[in-house]
């Protein structure tokens, strides 16, 4: 399982729908918020595959994770093992070659897809891979390499690409990328992957799906979300990355989207907010992850949702979101229900095998 699932029906989302009953509060807020921020990104196609949304929320999280950090795919990376098309020497190889993993030494770069970069430093997910065939992986390396030259040339850190061209391109291959994660995130492998050929890969997205991903994008520019996204990060210079992408809580069981900045984003793709209880467990999962980073590694001061097909981005600061969500400004109060769940979640995370030493505060 993982925190995703524990929401949903797990003993320790039953807690969170116990005790954080202002989540609701706040989602009729986000409610009234989009529902006068205008006209949504649509589908530009009625014949729409059941995964359509999801695919399309992962494949455009991919892109903003590309925009805030040209980091590797970490979970794109994993899929491929699921999907046998690669094993663990590809996986590491292709995480090593991006430009945040260049500086680590030889020896941490044959476990480069385990490393990653925190503020200040870097953090060791200490996995103990299981035993996977040594595969022919050519063609995952070969699609990592390429990647990783098409995003220095043509789409810099921090910046939208100059070109639809360019985007489109990009598009394609995130929409690889969220297959192959699929296969990490479900054990299901929906894209035929049976290609040896990068190009053929990239074919795979379809128009409508590259048609309504290219919108997105330019939404996040006509919005000005870009814009608040930049300031977010302190506004870094031209090619300079704006976070994190990808920050890991609790290795193979909680990670999020984005840190920008002292921020932390989730990405939405969903068309209104009208699902109260939905958008609740969006927030809940926000304070959990700031609450399962006990040692404060990634400095999150702020939290907030973009909800990508209204270009709208909201946040809060963390004392606020936290007092909001338990409906109390006491300290003794928040203090008891952070020691609850913190655990709660220990003992949860223990059971599905995850690390809870990562609970631990040094």
């Amino acid at each position: 399982m993982s925190l995703t699932s524990q929401q949903r029906s797990g003993e320790l989302g039953d807690w969170m729908r116990t005790f954080l009953t202002g989540a609701r509060t706040l989602a009729g807020h986000i409610d009234e918020t989009l529902a006068t921020a205008g006209r949504p990104v649509s589908p530009v196609s009625r014949d729409l595959a059941p995964r359509h949304w999801a695919d399309i929320g992962g494949a455009f999280g991919q892109r903003l994770a590309f925009l805030t950090q040209h980091a590797p795919p970490y979970y794109a990376l994993y899929g491929t093992l699921s999907a046998e098309l690669a094993d663990w020497r590809a996986v590491h190889r292709g995480a090593a070659c991006f430009p945040t993993h260049r500086g680590l030494t030889e020896e941490q770069q044959s476990r480069a897809c385990d490393w990653r970069p925190i503020p200040g430093g870097w953090l060791d997910l200490g996995l103990n891979p299981p035993a996977v065939p040594v595969i022919d992986s050519q063609l995952v390396t070969e699609f990592m390499t390429r990647l990783r030259d098409y995003l220095s040339r043509r789409t810099p850190q921090g910046q939208f690409a100059g070109s639809l061209g360019a985007e489109t391109t990009l598009a394609r291959a995130c929409w690889v990328l969220n297959g192959w994660e699929g296969a990490y995130r479900s054990g299901r492998i929906d894209l035929d992957f049976t290609s040896t050929d990068v190009s053929a890969l990239l074919n795979l997205a379809p128009g409508h799906a590259l048609t309504e991903l290219l919108a997105l994008t330019t939404r996040a520019h006509a919005s000005g979300a870009l814009d608040v996204l930049r300031s977010l990060a302190g506004n870094p210079a031209p090619g300079e990355a704006l976070g994190i992408a990808g920050p890991v809580f609790v290795p193979h069981w909680a990670d999020g989207d984005l840190l920008i900045g002292d921020t932390l984003l989730d990405v939405k793709t969903v068309m209104h907010a009208r699902n109260h209880e939905r958008t609740a467990d969006w927030l809940r999962q926000l304070l959990a992850y700031t609450w399962l980073d006990v040692q404060d590694r990634y400095r999150i001061r702020r939290v907030g949702l973009y909800l990508a097909r209204h270009g709208k981005l909201l946040t809060w600061p963390i004392d606020t979101f936290t007092h909001t969500l338990l409906g109390s400004t006491d300290s003794a109060t928040v203090a008891a229900r952070y020691g609850e769940f913190r655990r709660l979640a220990g003992r949860v995370i223990a059971d599905e095998g995850a690390d809870p030493r990562h609970l631990q505060v040094c």
